[in-house]
């Protein structure tokens, strides 16, 4: 009978494995802040931008987690990250060579590719590494990389947009003359491939609790989901919705306090980025502690609990706070959003593994990427602005239309949650396991 392997091996992998997300997220967020730049260079609109940040990443990112999920269950897990890693890396250098705005779009098609190999891979590596008791707490150390990364690349922003804009031209050994903003490809990029070596180091665990190895198709994660599609949907569809503002609303954060207090975008990214990545992680350690303490006291939904505790919590916070008198009380807010916007990071994977046969868990938590990210990500930013556009016609109403938004979603996740805990259960006592 298969064993988890020792704790030390089990929280090395978990130490790489959070580099390797917080890499991620840098390479993935950095584009946001080079917009002046490269519109300068290739002489191109916000409309191509956007397609740069959107389709060109998020809808290969997006749409390819489901084959690499596919691979994180019938390969090696370690080497799947270990050359998706890889990929990204070079393709982000590769965009600091582009001579035309289609040579950087094909750059960042292959970020979103690369990208799309690790969170899937390593979800089920972690479920095969730690027992139940400890997987929520290996989640949520695994998904600080989005915080640290996103904290990171927002406090860096102004000073990386300063270096881009006056930093003129400069001449790289065996790349040759490229622009200021260009380099910053290579420097947040290259590194990468240092992470994708270490991942050699990393030991590929048993598939705990697998019953063969015989290849498992999405038809039959599908089948399977539909037996247990009340728990799925209302977890995915409910962590969907609180996507919707962490991503959506997030999105809209520095333009809303520019347009309603009048405060300068530097400021506003030291504050959040800050933020994110002190509270941001605070809020997910403190997510895996509550879903311990739950599971200690048998509830089989300790996730789901989370997730709900979370929602329930950043719901009166996020209503409120675009309407608040001062820049400096709304910017106080960004503690509490950033606490209970990060909490459920953990659970929400966690649960996943827990509702799964090992061999499919690659593919389900591909599913579960592809669905939060296309709400989350895909639609959240559009939903608000087309409020501000379309229903308040007045770019000062944002505070408006990120009010409704939060009420909106966040009311939405804590219905879904409550309804889903039930069902969540029953999953968990038909499966016979908690695993």
């Amino acid at each position: 009978m298969s064993t988890f392997p020792p704790a030390r091996q089990g929280w090395y992998a978990v130490a790489i494995l959070l580099l390797a997300y917080t890499s991620s997220m840098i390479d993935r967020v950095i584009l946001g802040y080079l917009v002046g730049p490269i519109k300068q260079t290739f002489g191109v609109t916000d409309s191509h931008l956007s397609l740069l940040m959107g389709i060109a990443f998020t809808l290969f990112y997006t749409l390819l987690g489901i084959p690499a999920g596919r691979l994180a269950d019938n390969s090696v897990r370690r080497n799947v990250i270990a050359g998706g890693i890889a990929l990204w890396s070079l393709a982000t250098a590769f965009c600091g060579m582009a001579k035309t705005y289609i040579q950087l779009f094909i750059g960042r098609v292959a970020v979103g590719v690369g990208e799309a190999t690790l969170s899937p891979s390593a979800y089920s590596l972690i479920a095969d590494l730690f027992p139940p008791e400890k997987r929520t707490t290996a989640m949520s150390i695994y998904s600080m990389g989005i915080s640290v990364g996103n904290g990171t690349a927002v406090m860096l922003a102004g000073s990386i947009a300063g270096f881009a804009a006056t930093a003129g031209m400069m001449r790289l050994p065996l790349v040759g003359e490229i622009h200021a903003w260009q380099y910053i490809f290579f420097l947040v990029g290259l590194p990468g491939l240092f992470i994708s070596l270490l991942l050699f180091t990393v030991k590929e665990p048993a598939r705990i609790g697998a019953k063969s190895i015989e290849r498992v198709s999405i038809r039959q994660v599908l089948q399977y989901l539909k037996q247990h599609r009340k728990a799925a949907l209302c977890h995915t569809l409910g962590f969907g919705l609180f996507s919707i503002f962490n991503q959506g609303v997030g999105f809209w954060f520095p333009e809303f306090f520019i347009r309603t207090y009048a405060w300068k975008r530097p400021d506003i990214g030291v504050w959040q980025g800050s933020t994110s990545i002190v509270f941001g992680t605070l809020g997910l350690w403190a997510g895996s502690r509550l879903a311990a303490w739950f599971l200690k006291r048998g509830y089989a939904d300790a996730n789901m609990r989370v997730m709900l505790t979370a929602a329930a919590c950043l719901l009166p916070v996020a209503v409120i706070m675009p309407h608040l008198p001062t820049g400096t009380m709304a910017a106080w807010c960004f503690v509490w959003t950033a606490f209970f916007g990060f909490m459920p990071y953990g659970a929400a994977p966690a649960a996943i593994q827990q509702l799964m046969p090992n061999q499919m868990r690659g593919q389900a938590g591909a599913l579960f990427l592809f669905t939060i990210n296309v709400m989350g990500g895909g639609t959240g930013p559009f939903i608000v602005s087309s409020l501000t556009d379309f229903v308040f016609r007045n770019d000062a109403a944002l505070r408006y239309s990120i009010s409704l938004v939060a009420l909106g979603s966040l009311s939405g996740a804590v219905l879904l949650y409550t309804i889903g805990l039930k069902h969540f259960r029953a999953s968990v006592a038909r499966i016979g396991t908690v695993a």
